[in-house]
């Protein structure tokens, strides 16, 4: 009997002691496929990139990276998804730091916290954001842009990848700093959301990665970006600084998360395979094509720009301007 409890005990102490950490270590992470979660449709530029990146880390890791998007609310909906997966290092997500630590604002009611319900992987670099218009659109400049739209206030819509999207909040800002009347159109993802300003149903839109593309074919017309300097994408196109319009410069930070509690083995085996991904030419190159200044950073990097981003909105916020 005695001998018995104590294998008892010892079977006990051993389970306890198979913590998510020590289970990664002996099961040589990772050990299967990973999902990459997508909070926006097909198309926007999360897909983009997470594609990109994806690939490669394939080949990084040796285990399939799949993309799995997950749209609706503004990105919360994968957001969610992602935090409620198991904290094992299989189930990550790719997120604009922006529309991250803003979507408390918009969604008071969230399950999960922006930043405590996560563990920042890496910083993957930043993007800077372009003002698009249909191309039968009257106007050719900024200058003639802003005279349209305030000839006629309300009448010009735009279009953005959901409420609370990085895209939106940043439109939002332009509109107070420009002092322009436009009225928002919401949908999932930039993907839709540009279709339909190429469609003419939509005339105007504030996008990145994935409307450089639709720049360059001719399908959208570009009126300026945010940026010390002129985008290496969009050489053509001035900055908002150099057009006139003071005070606006933003950009969007990328990055990926995990489910708080993700083992450190795993966590680590996700970094380097992160930078990696990020030092190889082909990626580097692809991602700046699309208008991404790839820059790898730490985990505690990111998470640095998380808690940096959480306070630089408010002031947009508690202006009323942003309505879910």
């Amino acid at each position: 009997m005695i001998r018995l409890i104590r294998k008892a005990a010892i079977a006990a102490f051993v389970a306890c002691a198979l913590t998510p950490a020590t289970l990664v270590h002996a099961a040589s992470f990772p050990a299967r496929q990973i999902r990459l979660i997508v909070p926006f449709a097909p198309g926007g530029a999360s897909d983009v990139i997470a594609r990109i990146i994806g690939k490669k880390l394939t080949q990084e890791l040796g285990q399939p990276v799949v993309v799995f998007n997950r749209p609706g609310a503004g990105g919360t909906i994968g957001v969610d998804f992602t935090s409620r997966a198991p904290a094992d290092g299989y189930t990550i997500t790719l997120v604009n730091a922006i529309q991250q630590t803003t979507s408390k604002e918009m969604y008071p009611n969230l399950a999960y916290d922006p930043v405590k319900s996560f563990r920042p992987l890496a910083t993957i670099g930043s993007v800077h954001y372009v003002l698009v218009v249909t191309p039968s659109f009257p106007a050719k400049d900024y200058k003639s842009f802003v005279s349209t739209v305030k000839s006629q206030p309300g009448k010009y819509s735009y279009a953005s990848p959901g409420i609370g999207s990085a895209p939106n909040l940043v439109m939002e800002q332009f509109k107070q700093t420009a002092g322009l009347d436009i009225v928002h159109v919401p949908y999932l993802g930039s993907g839709p959301a540009l279709n339909d300003v190429i469609a003419n149903h939509v005339a105007i839109s504030m996008d990145n990665v994935a409307a450089i593309p639709l720049i360059r074919s001719g399908m959208l017309r570009a009126i300026a970006t945010t940026g010390d300097t002129r985008s290496p994408a969009l050489p053509d196109v001035p900055t908002f600084a150099q057009v006139g319009l003071a005070n606006f410069n933003v950009a969007g930070v990328w990055g990926f998360l995990a489910p708080a509690g993700t083992p450190d083995a795993a966590a680590t085996v996700l970094n380097d395979a992160i930078r990696r991904a990020l030092e190889d030419p082909e990626v580097k190159q692809g991602l700046a094509n699309q208008g991404l200044d790839p820059a790898y950073g730490s985990a505690d990097a990111f998470g640095k720009t998380l808690n940096e981003e959480t306070s630089k909105w408010a002031a947009l916020f508690a202006s009323g301007k942003i309505k879910r």
